[in-house]
């Protein structure tokens, strides 16, 4: 498991307002597959679903699956058949993103009806500690702009979601890869590093 990650993904988790027990899951850009096999092994999910452009990273998630009911494709947007789904999550993916309405759609298509989107987002416009980095490294990445959160929000409720927002309940970070200016990773993990959800709702 991409241990480097694990406080996050608990704090998107403690983030859920709806019990995950035996719920079907989407996990958008997966890579090796821990962020299911978390929520597999500490919630109880019925089910996972990851895909993820990393050919080798998805090959990783199979291999590392056990037998865990999680299924791993390669994939640039929610693979041809995947749907009604209760939840979905993403962690820094959004910012990767070129054209965030034809994601916010095809998710909308992939969630069922009351089913909600979690996405973690520090890497945007509002965001110091990452501009730095984005400026090094959106050519080498080909990434677009950095969004703006309010134009994010649009893209989505364009889409047909309901948009809430939230900050993570982050509590203590490692300090291990947030030194030096461990005051700034403070603060952009509780500040800046946002929980947006976005539910699809009920069918009329």
């Amino acid at each position: 498991m991409q241990d480097e990650h694990v406080f996050v993904w608990k704090a998107m988790l403690d983030g859920v307002v709806v019990d995950l027990v035996s719920t079907r899951v989407l996990d958008i850009g997966c890579n090796r597959g821990g962020f299911l096999r978390l929520a597999y092994d500490c919630c109880g999910i019925a089910e996972g679903f990851g895909y993820d452009p990393a050919s080798a990273a998805v090959a990783d998630a199979r291999s590392l699956t056990g037998q865990r009911r999680l299924h791993f494709e390669v994939a640039d947007t929610v693979p041809d058949g995947w749907k009604d789904f209760d939840v979905a999550f993403s962690h820094e993916v959004l910012y990767l993103i070129h054209d965030l309405q034809a994601h916010a759609d095809a998710v909308f298509g992939a969630l069922a009806p009351d089913g909600s989107y979690y996405a973690v987002m520090g890497m945007h416009a509002a965001s110091p500690v990452t501009a730095a980095w984005h400026r090094e490294h959106s050519a080498e990445l080909d990434l677009p702009s950095l969004y703006d959160i309010d134009d994010v929000v649009a893209s989505f409720a364009a889409a047909g979601f309901e948009v809430a927002a939230s900050r993570l309940r982050i509590g203590f970070i490692p300090v291990a890869g947030h030194t030096p200016n461990l005051l700034e990773w403070l603060d952009y993990y509780n500040e800046k590093k946002l929980l947006l959800r976005f539910t699809r709702p009920s069918s009329l």
